[in-house]
């Protein structure tokens, strides 16, 4: 009897040993800065795997050495509880692993707090030892202050163009109906919120509908990292069928306001319709309005961000553009600049039409554009080398969005310091390989 019951006693403290589960962070890393991550926690349940019983208070976060990285948890979906839709958030110096165990002993661990949120006279104020900002009543952010660089350094951050039919009937009698282009700062606001500071950053929700594109939802999710990187979940939730043409996440007045030497940089596009029009290469487009630079024997496009640079036609400075891995304003006087970053590197489509039908970059009115743009002008038809390639009727420039179709654009923005141009954009090109080669799991 006691032979059986040491045995029974063995087995069942082996059943008992806690397991846990370990996720790679696996990362490229070539700079001294650490990379912010944001991995939501639906992404970590299928991860885990509905097999493992999680306990969610053990989730440590670990950098090769073995030192534990701070992290925080936001309550991205609002239901005032731990859930899929929720947001991980933490800055790696380089690879890193977490564990989570299923030993339900073990609690949170608790970090100090290095954002914070105040309310002044002008709204909601977020802001860390470098970089500080105000958000409006829409959610969207201004930056105010980076470093000892006061004034508006870049403005409404998360904002969209939104442009199309409105009562459109194409798919009954092929009318698409009223002609309607809104930014999202006038939709109405169902709900905003600067959830509370964590060690690593702040996060603002905002959750917008439209009053003129009926069943158009915008949900935008904007982290504020201690270091100056912001990322932004842009969602856009269609509840019903719609046509459009523009959909075009933004940021506005990237320095501008605060820096007349203000230069607009990014790699040299891989394909420029104004470029194609005349049968050069997007190169010699910029190198015929002596704005390319170049750095370690690369050429980069680099040229007043105020300046219209002699378009081709249409008054954007840049209109039909490839999307390139990243693009900044910096300020040779101030020595800061600011970069949106793509976390991965966009494909440019052989077939002229689909890749039109996709996301383009726009640059006018000192406002960074990115996304669907297709108000097709008669231009396109009037150089044979994009004659008829695309479509100039406008019952077909449009998107069609049925319902329960998400629109989705993560983007991150980077404000940094740098002594030149050339050393901003050596070290964009190494930030930027950082981000694309982030994975989670992997």
């Amino acid at each position: 009897m006691k032979k059986w019951f040491l045995v029974f006693f063995v087995f069942s403290a082996v059943l008992l040993i806690a397991e846990s589960m370990e996720i790679p962070i696996s990362i490229d890393k070539v700079t001294n800065i650490s990379v912010p991550v944001s991995v939501s926690m639906n992404e970590l349940l299928d991860l885990v795997g509905i097999d493992f019983d999680a306990n969610w208070d053990s989730l440590r976060i670990y950098d090769e050495a073995g030192n534990e990285l701070p992290y925080q948890i936001d309550d991205a979906d609002l239901n005032g509880k731990l859930s899929s839709g929720d947001v991980l958030l933490t800055l790696i110096p380089g690879p890193a692993k977490i564990i989570v165990s299923d030993d339900f002993s073990i609690e949170a661990p608790v970090y100090d707090t290095t954002m914070y949120v105040k309310e002044t006279e002008e709204g909601l104020e977020v802001s860390g030892l470098v970089i500080s900002g105000k958000v409006n009543d829409h959610g969207l952010l201004k930056i105010t202050k980076f470093g000892n660089v006061e004034g508006t350094i870049v403005d409404e951050i998360g904002i969209a163009r939104v442009a199309g039919w409105v009562g459109s009937t194409y798919y009954i009698d092929g009318e698409l109906g009223r002609h309607e282009e809104k930014t999202t700062g006038s939709f109405r606001v169902k709900e905003v919120k600067v959830l509370n500071p964590g060690p690593v950053a702040v996060t603002i929700v905002a959750e917008l509908e439209s009053d003129t594109f009926l069943g158009l939802e915008q949900k935008i999710v904007t982290s504020v990292f201690k270091n100056g990187d912001i990322v932004v979940n842009n969602e856009f939730h269609f509840k019903t069928y719609a046509d459009l043409m523009k959909l075009q996440n933004m940021i506005t007045r990237p320095l501008t306001d605060i820096a007349d030497d203000t230069v607009h940089m990014l790699p040299v596009f891989r394909r420029l319709v104004w470029a194609d029009q005349l049968n050069i290469t997007p190169l010699e487009y910029w190198l015929d309005r002596n704005a390319v630079m170049y750095v370690q024997d690369k050429p980069y496009i680099v040229f007043p961000a105020t300046d219209p640079m002699r378009p081709l036609w249409w008054g954007a400075t840049y209109i039909f553009a490839s999307q390139e891995s990243w693009r900044a304003n910096y300020s040779p006087s101030k020595q800061i600049g600011v970069a949106e970053i793509l976390p991965e590197k966009p494909v440019v489509y052989v077939d002229y039409n689909k890749w039109v039908n996709g996301n383009t970059w726009v640059y006018e009115s000192r406002e960074f554009r990115d996304g669907v743009f297709k108000w097709i002008p008669g231009e396109f038809e009037a150089y044979e080398a994009t004659k008829g390639i695309v479509s100039t009727n406008y019952k077909d420039w449009a998107n069609h969005y049925k319902a329960g179709d998400v629109v989705t654009f993560k983007r991150i923005y980077r404000i940094f310091k740098s002594m030149s141009i050339e050393n901003a954009i050596s070290s964009l090109e190494l930030r930027t390989l950082e981000i694309q080669s982030l994975s989670v799991g992997k």
